[in-house]
């Protein structure tokens, strides 16, 4: 069926687009059927017929979006996370059982050992050489056209078309078998619901190895004749470039991205200049109402919730567009299968009764493969249960309350957990919020909450106890929270979802005992305010550094609401600016601006930041942690750590954070191997078992790089190695003089694109500020340069990289950079046979880890922290 369903649109509107992406030239819909005809071919050629299972492992973007379509239109596809690591790889591939994965040519990913180890070969998918979004290939590709008419590549409608595992939160991931028929029927629903037309693009944020990407974006799109934007997945900094640059009509997410979205948008500089979208649609997991209503102020056109599950196909209900009816809370009517309120004993309730929500029509699947106590206890008479506790009132509409295995039973008492999270959500200054259940001693278990503040906002104004007298405004005195943890992420899964599941015990709440201030409540004194250029400089600092607004020359730091690792962060940054070594126990003394000033005033020696070390010490321990894998950092030539100091704030308490200080520029010329042998040193003494965790700042990611390879060549574990925009020079040296000039320019033209979007966004009233910025930058910039390291730059320049057995993370700013050449990966490319994985944030160079840019760094450090599987730890004494 979606052999014919490409085909049908093919012939109705040839040349119309079907498949863009940034950086490619536009497939149109002709385009897109012949490379689903080769795909089949190609199928044909190796002896597949309709039953057999293929899985295809490709990043986000035009490649996945054609491979998923042309497998799907022969065969049962099974798409898979391409971060997924080894011991991942290894249970989905054994449990789905394929006869080939399909892997993006030149895609560096863990799967291609698992699946030579469990003998299941592996085929390549690229595209053709005219870079078209989407014109894919396989090299095994036939001459012929089509497959052969006995090839058995002509699926029936009830014949299986895409394989999916549900999330597993709680249990083993079930495998979902999905129709030809399922899938085409729910993108024939969900364009229906909202009103598509060839007209339309979709601007698509979402994994396409998730049902909410393929469906809802892709095939509704395509359904409707309308044109996808197949990006590489949300990436904040550029989701508005990409506004700007294709025009789209819609984009739906998961509540999670808008948050993320909203705040960019609301920050005044990334809003496009006239707003191209028709609608907006949120999926996936429960929308705010408060997020909602800031949406709609914010993007005047209308957020269309809707609910959805893989079961289903994707789609299960949603809020019409209007003049349709939409109402506050309810994910909207049927839309799509019947839907259904049943009890436990499997009786259906009357309208407005709650109970568990239940399904059936021709998107719904007919059973979890292979699973028969599964199937026994997902459906009743028919009927597919949700798991989803709700109520249907008398217009029709579903009101989903929470999920029937995260009902918090207090005691007795049940709590639905998003009742909780919208009473919290509804304070002003809370971005996200997720309740969840925790140990009690006395009630079994009780209400726990994490939030997270929005942008700007500090925990020294918002406190535990605020936020608690907050809800109990709005929610019976049960349901009020017993703790609630200040966090700067909630755990999500890869979709977006919040993980309920198991959170208690992430966050170490082992069982809640009596409610203790989490502040300082003590007074600030009278203002007075600084007059002296230095004083001026360290109120800057104090107040940059705990979010406040104002400090005057009385303001203790640790009154404004910080801690030790704040005064740490603070202290860091003074002599980093001051080129003095302050003592914390002189500090402590008076830890207020004045304090501060008269320390400087103070006659002592100054030195080079680069060279200051306590005792001669090069290693410098930034926050203790509980993690018994510390994270070891290395900075850039400018040998300053106090960015780590901000770091080491945002990953949270729980993570240890080492930095080290580069040796001294006086202590003469060194190789980059033995710099690295000295940091081994010092890193097997602290810590003597792995796995070791590595984070480099530009030329310290070199560093960090050759670390790696010698604790992996002594026989120990690695699991993160992370590079902070860390340019690979030796790329470069194998390159052409024409090709060094194209890159030259093409970074230019790039640079002056990106000013020039920015001036345009500020504004007349804002360009003069920008300007300013801009111009700091470059003096910043310079006086670097000055003051650079000049042994690690030279250390640097003469290290070239050998290859890395395992996975690299590289972390790359937004701004493109004033000299060097944006190569592919950065010049890592080909390194890593674990594969790179790329994480785009916002800033430039010399900003990626101040505030608030460094948030984001810490999510992509965090996020992959989570991925490390010690069992796929590097340990190779091959690689030295």
């Amino acid at each position: 069926m979606i052999r014919e369903f490409i085909r049908e649109q093919a012939l109705r509107h040839p040349d119309a687009p079907a498949l863009l992406a940034p950086g490619y030239a536009v497939l149109t819909y002709s385009g897109l059927d012949s490379a689903v005809v080769r795909v089949g071919a190609a199928l044909g050629h190796l002896g597949m017929n309709k039953s057999t299972r293929i899985a295809l492992v490709c990043s986000n973007g035009p490649e996945a979006a054609a491979g998923f379509l042309g497998l799907a239109a022969h065969v049962a596809c099974a798409p898979l996370n391409p971060a997924y690591r080894a011991s991942e790889f290894e249970f989905y591939l054994s449990d789905l059982g394929p006869q080939a994965v399909v892997v993006e040519a030149g895609l560096h990913s863990a799967v291609r050992p698992v699946a030579a180890a469990l003998g299941i070969p592996v085929w390549e998918l690229r595209g053709r050489s005219s870079r078209l979004a989407g014109d894919i290939e396989f090299p095994e590709s036939p001459n012929t056209e089509e497959p052969s008419p006995d090839a058995g590549l002509s699926p029936e409608p009830h014949d299986a078309a895409l394989l999916l595992h549900t999330s597993g939160t709680t249990a083993r991931p079930k495998l979902v078998p999905l129709t030809q028929e399922n899938l085409i029927k729910s993108a024939r629903h969900i364009a229906d619901s909202l009103g598509l037309t060839a007209a339309d693009r979709c601007l698509n944020v979402m994994p396409l190895f998730h049902i909410h990407g393929l469906e809802a974006a892709l095939l509704a799109s395509l359904a409707s004749g309308a044109s996808v934007v197949c990006c590489p997945g949300f990436v904040g900094p550029k989701f508005f470039d990409w506004i700007e640059d294709f025009r789209p009509t819609w984009y739906t997410a998961v509540p999670t991205i808008h948050q993320l979205i909203l705040a960019r948008a609301k920050s005044g500089s990334e809003f496009p200049g006239s707003n191209p979208l028709r609608f907006i649609r949120s999926c996936s997991s429960a929308l705010a109402p408060s997020l909602m209503e800031e949406m709609e102020a914010v993007f005047q056109v209308p957020v269309i919730e809707a609910y959805g599950m893989t079961e289903a196909s994707h789609q299960v209900a949603s809020n019409p567009l209007p003049p349709g009816k939409r109402k506050t809370g309810s994910v909207g009517v049927a839309a799509g299968p019947e839907v259904r309120i049943m009890d436990a004993a499997g009786k259906q309730l009357p309208r407005g009764a709650v109970g568990e929500v239940v399904i059936r029509g021709p998107n719904v699947t007919s059973g979890y493969w292979g699973n028969p106590e599964a199937n026994a206890a997902a459906f009743t008479d028919g009927w597919f249960r949700t798991g989803d506790e709700g109520s249907i009132d008398a217009d029709g509409y579903l009101f989903l309350r929470s999920r029937l295995k995260e009902i918090i039973n207090r005691g007795g008492e049940k709590i639905a957990p998003r009742e909780v999270d919208e009473a919290l959500l509804a304070h002003p200054a809370i971005a996200q919020a997720a309740a969840f259940s925790a140990p009690h001693s006395l009630l079994g278990e009780t209400v726990a909450a994490a939030v997270v503040l929005k942008p700007g906002e500090s925990e020294s104004e918002i406190t535990e106890k605020a936020l608690r007298e907050f809800a109990g405004q709005r929610l019976a005195e049960f349901k009020i929270p017993e703790r609630i943890v200040f966090l700067d992420e909630i755990p999500k899964g890869a979709t977006g979802k919040i993980q309920r599941a198991g959170l208690a015990g992430r966050l170490g709440i082992t069982e809640l005992g009596p409610l203790e201030a989490r502040h300082s409540t003590a007074v600030r004194p009278a203002f007075v305010a600084p007059r002296s250029k230095t004083e001026k400089q360290i109120a800057a600092v104090f107040a940059a550094t705990p979010g406040v607004e104002r400090v005057g020359m009385r303001d203790n730091i640790f009154d404004l609401g910080g801690d030790s690792l704040l005064a740490a962060v603070l202290l860091a940054r003074i002599e980093e600016l001051h080129a003095v070594k302050i003592l914390a126990l002189e500090f402590a003394e008076d830890p207020t601006v004045a304090g501060v000033c008269r320390i400087l005033d103070a006659p002592r020696a100054r030195s080079s930041p680069s060279s200051r070390s306590d005792n001669g010490e090069l290693r410098v321990v930034i926050s203790c942690g509980q993690s018994s894998s510390a994270l070891f950092c290395v900075p850039g030539s400018s040998g300053g750590v106090a960015g780590f100091y901000h770091l080491a704030r945002r990953l949270g308490r729980e993570q240890a954070v080492t930095a080290f200080r580069l040796p001294a520029p006086d202590s003469g010329m060194y190789s980059l191997e033995e710099l690295a042998a000295r940091y081994v040193a010092e890193i097997l003494t602290v810590q003597p078992e792995g796995p070791y965790h590595l984070a480099g700042v530009c030329t310290g990611g070199f560093v960090v790089y050759e670390v790696a390879r010698q604790i992996a060549a002594k026989g120990k574990e690695v699991g993160l190695l992370a590079l902070l925009d860390c340019y690979n020079q030796a790329w470069a040296s194998g390159l052409g003089v024409l090709a060094r000039s194209g890159y030259r320019l093409d970074l230019i033209r790039r640079r002056l694109l990106y000013q020039q979007r920015n001036l345009r966004r500020a504004g007349r009233m804002g360009a003069a500020r920008y300007l300013r910025s801009k111009l700091a930058a470059l003096l910043d910039t310079t006086r670097l340069r000055w003051a650079e390291h000049r042994p690690i730059r030279h250390a640097a320049a003469q290290y070239v990289p050998r290859e890395w057995p395992g996975r690299l993370d590289l972390i790359r700013v937004e701004e493109p950079h004033v000299d060097g050449f944006d190569y592919p990966d950065m010049g890592w490319h080909g390194l890593a046979r674990g594969g790179i994985m790329i994480h785009d944030v916002p800033g430039n160079h010399l900003t990626m880890l101040s505030e608030p840019n460094v948030r984001f760094v810490a999510e992509r450090l965090r996020a992959a922290l989570k991925q490390v599987d010690h069992s796929t730890c590097i340990s190779d004494s091959t690689t030295h």
